[in-house]
């Protein structure tokens, strides 16, 4: 990963509101890809007397069907599907839970800089507690959105049309981070006038590819005009 800070992508003069995704923008994915790629797995093989290979090509296709739905992110869900307490195991890979490089410093500069600053989410709230208890996400931003609040993904227009009569953003005054490519065609394509793709949402795999939308390794990249 290359976190050489070159000139800001962000033209801070025209922005009031940051938006910012959680998983994978301000936190590293690994701790969500060790749960879903490995701990879950492991736990739902011997919960159903499966091999590990059977167990994960279950897990896999389901979760390629239900990509982009409210289901994906609902822990609910996942432990009506699997027999398995979704909290408690994610509360077992507790000491994996950090900051992206440079995040934490971001937020900080932010506030000094009286943006306003959102974090919108497609976690559910038992999710997002889990994640907030380890790093106090709500005590560093103004407000934290969960889509599961509005009852539609970020991947659907109806949640930024929701999204700003409820916050009352201004669109043409807003950056949003993400590192999904649907989540940020879906913002472009509402309107919210600055996108950013997260380049290295997990520090422990290559880069993501992003179309159509300027990417950054490292939050560094950000700060200059904003300090």
């Amino acid at each position: 990963m290359n976190l050489t800070p070159n000139t800001s992508l962000v033209p801070w003069q025209n922005i009031d509101t940051v938006l910012l995704d959680m998983d994978g923008t301000l936190l590293d994915l690994n701790y969500d890809n060790q749960i879903f790629g490995h701990l879950l797995p492991a736990a739902y093989a011997k919960q159903h007397d499966l091999s590990a290979e059977s167990a994960q090509e279950q897990l896999h296709s389901h979760m390629v069907r239900l990509m982009g739905t409210m289901d994906f992110y609902r822990f609910d869900y996942w432990r009506a599907f699997t027999g398995l307490d979704m909290v408690a195991l994610h509360e077992q890979a507790a000491e994996l839970i950090c900051f992206l490089p440079g995040a934490d410093t971001f937020l900080e500069q932010l506030t000094h800089c009286s943006k306003r600053v959102l974090i919108a989410t497609n976690a559910d709230r038992q999710s997002f507690d889990i994640k907030d208890k380890v790093l106090s996400l709500t005590a560093r931003v103004d407000q934290v959105i969960s889509s599961h609040d509005y009852g539609v993904p970020k991947e659907n227009d109806a949640f930024w049309h929701t999204l700003v009569e409820r916050t009352r953003l201004d669109p043409a005054r807003t950056l949003f981070i993400d590192d999904t490519q649907r989540v940020l065609d879906a913002a472009k394509r509402f309107g919210i006038a600055q996108t950013l793709a997260v380049a290295y949402p997990d520090t422990h795999k290559p880069a993501r590819e992003t179309q159509g939308h300027p990417s950054f390794n490292h939050y560094d990249q950000l700060l200059s005009g904003l300090i």
